[in-house]
C-alpha cells in the first residue's frame, strides 16, 4: 500500500450517521486453521458489544466546542474527581491538532484484569484481532519475555517501556503497522500525587506512530477508576502530538488527511474496542486463570 492510498483508506471510514448495524457489518479478517482451534477464538466470532445509544448520539451530533476539552498539556485533569465537560466526543483544536474522548463503563472488570490484558494480548495476533475484529488484524511486541509471568516484574509495571507493533486500522481494509510506545505514568509526565485508589487505579499512556515513514499519529492516555462493581475506562487521544522526555511535542511532519475525520474515526474506534473488550474480559481472564505464559509453549 502506498502513502497516498493509505490515507485515503484512513479518511471517512464511518457513515455520517453511524449505527451499530453499520459497525457490525464491517469486514473481519479470516482466521488461520490453527487460530480457529484456539479456545478463545470464540471471542473473535461473537457479535460486537453494543455501544450505548447515547454515545453514538454524541458522535452523530458532530464535533464538540474545542474550548470544552482538555489539551494534552492539561492531561492531569483526567485524574481529578468527577467528570470533565466532554467525556465522549471529538473535535479539532485551535492549533490544528485533533482530539477524541471516550468513557466506557466496564462492569465486572478490575484494574488487575486490565493489567493482565495489556500484557497477554500483544503476544499473539488472534488475541489482538478478537479485541476489535473489524479493525485489528495482527500484533507483535518488542520483547515478549517482558510480558510473561516468568519475567519477575509485577504485573502492573510489566508493560512500562514496552513497544507493541499492531497491524490495525479504523477498519480492516485500512490496516497498517503502527508502533505503540508505552510509558510509565511518571515518564508520561503525570502528577503521581493524584493517584489515589480507587479514584485513579491505573494509567495507560503511549505514543502511536505510523510505521510507514515513522509519522507520529497520536498520544493516548487511559485513566481507570473503580466504580459501580467495575471500572470506568476514560480515554483521551491527542492527534498530531507525540511525547518526548515527558513533554508533549507537536508533530512536525504533515499528513494528507482531514484532522476532523481522523478525530471522529478515533472516537468511534475507541467506543467499539473498549465496549467489546468489556463484554468478554472477565470471562476470558477466568478461563486463562490470570496467567501469562509463552503462547508458543
Amino acid at each position: 500500500m502506498n502513502f497516498r492510498s493509505l490515507f485515503v483508506r484512513m479518511g471517512k471510514v464511518f457513515p455520517a450517521h453511524v449505527t451499530m448495524d453499520d459497525i457490525g457489518s464491517m469486514k473481519r479478517r479470516i482466521l488461520t486453521e490453527a487460530e480457529k482451534h484456539k479456545p478463545y477464538a470464540k471471542y473473535f466470532y461473537k457479535e460486537l458489544a453494543e455501544i450505548p445509544a447515547e454515545d453514538l448520539e454524541k458522535v452523530n451530533a458532530g464535533p464538540v466546542d474545542p474550548s470544552s476539552v482538555i489539551s494534552i498539556r492539561d492531561r492531569n485533569d483526567l485524574m481529578k474527581p468527577g467528570y470533565l465537560d466532554v467525556e465522549t466526543g471529538y473535535t479539532v483544536l485551535e492549533d490544528g491538532s485533533g482530539f477524541a474522548a471516550t468513557l466506557v463503563r466496564m462492569p465486572g472488570v478490575t484494574p488487575d484484569m486490565l493489567d493482565w490484558w495489556f500484557n497477554w494480548h500483544p503476544l499473539e495476533g488472534l488475541r489482538y484481532a478478537m479485541w476489535c475484529p473489524v479493525a485489528h488484524t495482527d500484533i507483535s511486541v518488542k520483547n515478549s519475555a517482558q510480558h510473561l509471568d516468568s519475567s519477575g516484574v509485577v504485573l502492573r509495571e510489566r508493560n512500562y517501556g514496552s513497544t507493541h507493533y499492531p497491524v490495525e486500522g479504523f477498519n480492516v481494509q485500512g490496516s497498517q503497522k503502527v508502533w505503540i510506545q508505552f510509558f510509565s505514568p511518571e515518564d508520561f509526565g503525570l502528577d503521581m500525587s493524584m493517584f489515589n485508589e480507587p479514584g485513579i487505579s491505573r494509567a495507560y499512556c503511549a505514543n502511536v506512530i505510523i510505521d510507514l515513514m515513522r509519522i507520529p499519529f497520536n498520544v493516548f492516555f487511559h485513566a481507570i477508576r473503580e466504580a459501580d462493581g467495575g471500572v470506568e475506562y476514560r480515554s483521551r487521544y491527542w492527534l498530531g502530538y507525540t511525547m518526548k522526555n515527558g513533554a508533549p511535542v507537536r508533530a512536525k511532519r504533515p499528513v494528507p488527511y482531514k484532522m476532523i475525520d481522523m478525530a471522529r474515526n478515533n472516537c468511534i474506534h475507541s467506543l467499539i474496542e473498549y465496549n467489546n473488550l468489556a463484554s468478554f474480559l472477565p470471562q476470558l481472564y477466568q478461563e486463562m486463570g490470570g496467567k501469562i505464559d509463552n503462547p508458543e509453549g
